[in-house]
């Protein structure tokens, strides 16, 4: 059985995916692009559940940028699509 993390990042290479606009507001702030995003998620190893506080789980993703800055992608799963809510500049 395939684990959640592969499970998302078979839904980002499929293109079965979304920006909420605070994300894209983020990334803005941070000087990241939707890609960088997008191969964080591809290139995470590594996951944290969050309390369900919503009508949906969310999911912590660890992965790099293109340029190599770790980042923190948080998302979620609906109706088939990923939806990366917003994405943080992970500092080590």
């Amino acid at each position: 059985m395939a684990s959640v993390l592969t499970k998302i990042q078979k839904k980002v290479l499929q293109g079965d995916f979304d920006f909420s606009f605070h994300c894209l507001l983020e990334l803005a702030e941070d000087n990241f692009e939707p890609s960088d995003a997008v191969s964080a998620i591809l290139n995470a190893k590594d996951f944290d559940k969050l309390i369900n506080d919503e009508s949906h789980v969310r999911y912590v993703l660890y992965g790099y940028a293109n340029d190599g800055r770790a980042m923190k992608i948080v998302v979620f799963v609906s109706q088939g699509r990923v939806f990366i809510k917003t994405i943080y500049e992970h500092f080590n």
